[in-house]
């Protein structure tokens, strides 16, 4: 039985959420199954293409993410919709939700029959799994990752299996750390850095102390010279080791900006992802990642409906939101933020 294609209009929605997906970061599951789309067919690139320069002109935003009432409104939007320009501006109206400010906010009334039949209610806390090791040392892994660790021997030893993660290394002179990752060792004492492990290279980025990047040691007799490492990276700095070819080349160290490592660490930061969930209820989970409480000053505020996913410890992000959404302020008062309606 042949499958009926797509419509133009499914296409264009398609290429919306894969876009701002993208953007918030794609597992290499996620990849993998949105290079598939795209190659299916000219008009799949098509749509991607075109929602690629709406991204760019919106700035890229650094944290997006679609909602299921979103999706549902959208489809609502399309069914209402017979030309394919009415079609694609539904798709684009998607998109710019979601790019400008990096948030989506929808309040509709429940006796709405569209919102009703696809609300899901639901709060979703997104962060990458932390595991504290048996020497004391934490770490990390961003979604999708996996680790091997071996502390019987003389040395503190952890395998990256796949993917990307952070360590929070406990000071041990005595005992190296080293972290094993595509033919490469990453040795450290005490310090703070993230490997990723990619398909023809490793990269190391230092945030706090000084990892030797070296060549994995052969097995030599008794009283053999140890080997020069092939890297030392400081702080601040990051490298990419090729690991398709041995032996290894010498790496080169490079100096990394601050707002380039926040970017390259930002799958750290736990994300939120609301769908119909009532401002009362926001508030409290948001609550649990802010040193400065967000309280509800007016009590007819906490069930307006808000859907969106976004950092979950960026203030500004949701202050904007709800000024922009729904003419809510923000005063700071006594160490609080307080929410009212905008006079």
């Amino acid at each position: 039985m042949s499958r009926t294609a797509p419509t133009l209009e499914a296409i264009d929605a398609t290429a919306a959420r894969w876009i701002a997906r993208r953007d918030a970061g794609l597992s290499d599951a996620e990849q993998a199954e949105f290079a598939h789309w795209y190659a299916e067919s000219p008009l799949h690139a098509e749509a991607v293409a075109r929602f690629e320069g709406l991204w760019s002109t919106l700035g890229r935003p650094r944290r997006t993410g679609v909602a299921p009432v979103l999706q549902g409104e959208l489809g609502h939007l399309l069914r209402q919709r017979r030309q394919r320009r009415a079609g694609a501006a539904a798709a684009v109206l998607c998109a710019v939700l979601l790019a400008v400010g990096s948030w989506v906010w929808i309040s509709r009334s429940p006796s709405d029959p569209a919102v009703a039949a696809a609300a899901v209610v639901h709060t979703t806390i997104m962060a990458p799994e932390r595991r504290v090791l048996p020497d004391g040392s934490a770490v990390e892994l961003r979604a999708g990752s996996d680790i091997e660790v071996d502390f019987s021997g003389v040395q503190r030893r952890v395998v990256l299996v796949r993917g990307e993660a952070h360590f929070e290394v406990t000071k041990n002179p005595d005992r190296p750390f080293v972290v094993a990752a595509g033919g490469v060792n990453v040795r450290a004492v005490g310090t703070v850095f993230t490997v990723q492990l990619g398909a023809t290279q490793v990269d190391v980025l230092v945030t706090e102390g000084r990892v030797a990047v070296e060549e994995p040691a052969p097995v030599t007799s008794p009283g053999s010279p140890a080997r020069e490492p092939l890297a030392f990276v400081d702080a601040g700095h990051r490298l990419e080791v090729g690991v398709a070819l041995q032996p290894v080349a010498v790496p080169d160290v490079q100096p990394l900006a601050t707002s380039e490592a926040a970017e390259r660490l930002a799958w750290r930061t736990p994300r939120v992802e609301f769908s119909g969930a009532p401002l009362s209820e926001v508030v409290a989970v948001l609550n649990r990642f802010q040193s400065t409480p967000f309280v509800l000053g007016d009590p007819t505020l906490a069930n307006v409906s808000v859907s969106g996913l976004f950092s979950a410890d960026d203030a500004e992000v949701f202050v904007s939101g709800l000024r922009a959404g729904f003419g809510i302020a923000t005063e700071e008062r006594d160490g609080q933020r307080v929410l009212r309606r905008a006079p």
